[in-house]
């Protein structure tokens, strides 16, 4: 038997359920289909309750936008801290990882970026624009590119980051790892190769 809940737990606890139901609504429908009664719904509230956790649909997709641009921060951050010479193969096996932790965290950030009317587009745009900025710096420490160009580099940077959020895309949406962590990293090892070319 289960011990009762506090208040507090349970305000946690419905917020929680709220916030997941938002999470699997923008990972399937986009931000413009998060609307209250489907929300409350599938989280198994009534509408009004909605509106005890958050002020507006708009305040809940704020809060998975920094969501998801926090988790693409945390796994630049894991990818920038542990030194490789070969970022083509580790890589994309670090982005399976954390795409299998939290699949739907990758499919609203891909909407977000998507949705360039929807107002949390400059929150994930930022992010991945940081995310840029960061392996960029990375990039330019291999001893591969470490004689390349900046312009060269920040292209890479760019390539590189298109080319891991697809891969997290990709395993997020439920794709055998091994096939998309085969792609990734030909597609990374393509760019790569080029921008040492250079």
């Amino acid at each position: 038997m289960t011990a009762p809940r506090s208040r507090a737990e349970q305000k946690r606890h419905t917020r929680a359920l709220i916030v997941d139901a938002g999470r699997r609504t923008v990972a399937s429908r986009g931000f413009s289909g998060l609307v209250v009664r489907e929300l409350a719904r599938e989280a198994g509230i009534v509408p009004t309750a909605f509106y005890r956790h958050f002020d507006s649909v708009e305040e809940l997709a704020t809060e998975l936008a920094g969501a998801a641009a926090d988790a693409l921060s945390e796994f630049i951050d894991s990818l920038v801290s542990t030194p490789t010479q070969d970022p083509a193969s580790d890589w994309p096996l670090q982005a399976s990882a954390r795409a299998a932790e939290n699949p739907q965290t990758w499919s609203v950030l891909a909407r977000g970026l998507v949705d360039t009317a929807g107002p949390d587009h400059r929150v994930l745009s930022a992010a991945v624009d940081t995310a840029r900025r960061r392996l960029g710096i990375t990039l330019g420490r291999l001893e591969s590119l470490s004689g390349a160009d900046e312009a060269v580099v920040d292209v890479t940077a760019d390539l590189v980051v298109v080319v891991l959020v697809r891969h997290l895309m990709d395993v997020a949406a439920g794709q055998d790892a091994r096939t998309p962590d085969g792609d990734c990293a030909a597609r990374l090892r393509v760019v790569l190769a080029g921008a040492a070319a250079q």
